[in-house]
């Protein structure tokens, strides 16, 4: 899943468009510069690879309005924090400072008018935010909302909660083979062969 956030340009390339757009994520880095700390109004289930915790809230708020209605916008965010981790340490950064613009109150009033961060907005007030990135005239907040959004889809469509709305039944059995190849090399992988390898053989069976 790595290559859905670097591409032959980059995700960064998207996000600093002008000289306007590098200037806005320069305000979006800078915590110090919102009025308001972030709200708290999710959990965070596991130890995060990507995003700090701040932003975790501000990236689960996100995913809660733009994935289909339902959702776990943190269970959402977590697997973006997970594609995230394959990104260079570079886009990491730049996605640091995105997220930070949405939240950051100050580029909120300038651009906005909200004296709010994003993460203390209702619902309707998000949604609004959310409308603004995506029709803006600034090239960085509109590249900034479709990289967020996708990234929120394809975190969403590989929860196994959301296959049944389009019908996928999983296999099971012998052919449940098949789901586990995608986890082939991964931590969780490792982990469990290296398990598996230190069981006693079953009864019976060759030592």
């Amino acid at each position: 899943m790595a290559t859905g956030v670097d591409g032959a340009e980059g995700r960064r390339s998207l996000l600093k468009k002008g000289l306007l757009g590098g200037l806005l994520l320069v305000l979006g880095g800078g915590s110090g510069l919102a009025y308001f700390p972030s709200r708290d109004g999710f959990a965070v289930p596991q130890q995060l690879l990507s995003v700090t915790p701040a932003r975790f809230q501000v990236l689960a708020a996100i995913a809660t309005r733009v994935a289909p209605s339902g959702a776990d916008g943190a269970a959402v965010a977590l697997e973006v924090d997970r594609i995230l981790s394959y990104a260079v340490a570079e886009t990491r950064q730049d996605f640091d400072k995105l997220l930070g613009l949405f939240e950051n109150a100050l580029p909120g009033l300038l651009l906005d008018g909200r004296a709010l961060p994003f993460t203390r907005l209702s619902e309707s007030g998000q949604d609004e935010v959310l409308e603004s990135w995506r029709t803006s005239r600034l090239a960085l907040r509109r590249s900034g909302y479709q990289a967020l959004r996708k990234l929120c889809m394809v975190a969403y469509w590989t929860q196994p909660s959301a296959w049944a709305a389009v019908g996928y039944d999983p296999p099971s059995g012998l052919n449940a083979a098949a789901m586990d190849d995608s986890k082939l090399g991964t931590p969780e992988w490792v982990a469990a062969q290296a398990a598996a390898a230190a069981l006693p053989p079953p009864a019976g069976g060759t030592p």
